[in-house]
């Protein structure tokens, strides 16, 4: 497993995991950061209304 950074067309930077194996596959930090912010802000919101 490592740590790949690049920055693709458009300048954006990006922080991917390499793993290697038959075949090997990525795992995009940014997509996964922004899904588990977005997971966590809904079970918060869900979790306030039932208290609520």
């Amino acid at each position: 497993m490592r740590l790949h950074t690049y920055r693709d067309e458009s300048c954006s930077r990006h922080f991917d995991i390499i793993v290697e194996g038959d075949p090997p596959w990525t795992i995009d930090l940014v997509a996964v950061t922004a899904s588990a912010i977005l997971v966590l802000g809904f079970a918060g919101a869900l979790a306030a209304q039932l208290v609520r």
